[in-house]
């Protein structure tokens, strides 16, 4: 097996889970899932916008991740630039979600 079938599998699983993740925040308003809020839960004002907002872009980012792993299958020689596309979506919506996070 070599790394591509690897990252295939690795960064596809990563993918599946987010989508999960996110589908249960958004959806079903699971902010629990969401890490530190366990003991801040009762800071949050807006407690349906802000299982909005954090679930659409974790099922975003499990989305980018589900369809990078896709690439990788299909163009395995792409592998070198679908990489790093990944991370960098991961480090935008990052900033973007700690950026706007503030005002729940």
């Amino acid at each position: 097996m070599d790394k591509t079938h690897v990252a295939f599998i690795v960064i596809g699983t990563i993918g599946c889970v987010l989508v999960i993740l996110g589908y249960l925040i958004k959806y079903k308003g699971r902010i629990r899932l969401v890490a530190g809020v366990r003991n801040n839960e009762d800071k949050i004002k807006d407690k349906k916008g802000f299982a909005s907002f954090v679930g659409g872009n974790v099922l975003i980012l499990g989305l980018i991740f589900c369809a990078g792993a896709l690439g990788i299958y299909i163009f395995p020689s792409w592998f070198e630039i679908i990489e790093p596309a990944i991370l960098l979506s991961l480090l935008i919506t990052g900033i973007i979600t700690f950026k706007k996070i503030k005002k729940y």
